[in-house]
């Protein structure tokens, strides 16, 4: 049997069968690779097993109780079964095998900086990451959308991690629908319908508490930023911005991160999220000005962006922005506007920094914003 040990992991990699007839067998080569190498963890990657028995499972219970850290990973859906009646998986850590998913023939109908979503057929999508995205990342993803789903946020029924080549992806349930962004470009009568049934989607999502206590906090996100882009500021600018953001008050609900229209499907009238990787906690300001920068921000120092990536000119995408301020916050002057623009546009010289150091007309346009509205903005109360 194959196996495999680096910085104190070691793999094995069983294949074929694993019953009576030679579970001894199997024991005697496992443990003596387990006693030469003292590892502190112990990995069984069950991708080339096809069947274990009563007498495999007590190889694997005889590694559990040497190696507290032992796990399975890639077990296929009968033998993950068998490890789930047994009661194994409430010992170790199991892992079914990822089902491959190919996207080649499929629907591309949404796509942002992270991911690409793809329409496989009537009833499932796929939401496809970028290749640096790790597992880890994608089953956080998918936990926090099952949690946002049972405390009552309308999103899409989440159901696995798939692989769709060398990336990793998300399964949802969703009925043939289209995009948010689909509706506003192909149904204008809708126009005040959808506008409402925005804003309510947002203030769900911002008056629900989560019960995830590893979630982060937003502010705690912003006030990083802040930090990273202290170089381009002014002691007294820098000062002054970190003390505003500080001064927000603190909310344990959730901010979804990214509720732009490309990534709210509507199905049968209702609007469902499709993407939570961003989710974390806090005030509902850090979710406009998250939404303004796509809305608004890049839009102004790279024209024609609004068409390219939300597939909606910038003509109709800002005033679509505006009135959906008016109807969630009840009312929107300009001064509130510019509070939520000051958030925005410090999140954007610090994603300028990251993402685009080479744009020099983006670092000044969101520097030279970003300082104006300092000089004009002196508290972020925006009434809510």
């Amino acid at each position: 049997m194959n196996h495999h040990f680096e910085n104190g992991t070691l793999t094995f990699y069983p294949t074929g069968d694993i019953s009576s007839s030679n579970a001894a067998q199997i024991e005697a080569e496992v443990f003596q690779v387990f006693s030469s190498a003292s590892p502190t963890k112990v990995v069984l990657d069950f991708s080339g097993v096809h069947y274990v028995s009563s007498a495999g499972l007590r190889v694997v219970l005889k590694l559990l109780q040497r190696c507290k850290d032992t796990s399975v990973i890639n077990a296929s859906p009968d033998v993950y079964e068998v490890f789930e009646m047994t009661g194994f998986t409430r010992m170790m850590t199991v892992e079914k095998r990822l089902v491959e998913i190919d996207v080649s023939g499929a629907v591309l109908i949404g796509q942002g900086y992270f991911s690409e979503v793809y329409r496989i057929d009537k009833d499932t999508i796929i939401k496809v990451f970028r290749q640096r995205t790790t597992i880890e990342d994608v089953r956080r993803e998918l936990n926090l959308a099952k949690q946002a789903f049972v405390l009552g946020i309308p999103t899409a029924i989440s159901f696995d991690v798939v692989t769709v080549g060398n990336r990793f992806g998300v399964r949802f349930e969703m009925l043939d629908c289209a995009s948010l962004r689909d509706i506003f470009r192909d149904e204008p009568d809708r126009y005040d319908e959808m506008i409402n049934k925005y804003a309510t989607l947002l203030r769900t999502i911002n008056t629900t508490t989560p019960s995830d206590s590893t979630l982060p906090s937003t502010k705690a996100e912003w006030l990083r930023k802040v930090d990273g882009i202290k170089e381009f500021l002014s002691e007294e600018k820098f000062a002054k911005l970190r003390r505003l953001i500080e001064s927000i008050e603190d909310r344990n609900t959730f901010v979804h991160g990214d509720c732009h229209f490309k990534n709210i499907m509507v199905q049968n009238d209702d609007l469902l999220l499709i993407d939570m990787d961003t989710l974390s906690y806090g005030h509902p300001i850090f979710e406009l000005a998250a939404i303004y920068a796509p809305y608004v921000a890049f839009e102004e120092d790279d024209p024609g962006n609004s068409e390219r990536f939300l597939g909606l000119p910038a003509s109709f995408v800002q005033p679509m922005f505006r009135k959906l301020l008016d109807v969630y916050l009840g009312g929107l002057n300009e001064q509130t506007f510019q509070k939520i623009a000051l958030v925005s546009y410090a999140h954007m010289l610090w994603w300028s920094k990251v993402n685009d150091p080479e744009n020099k007309a983006r670092h000044e346009g969101n520097l030279g914003r970003l300082n104006h509205l300092l000089d004009i903005i002196d508290d972020l109360d925006i009434g809510l």
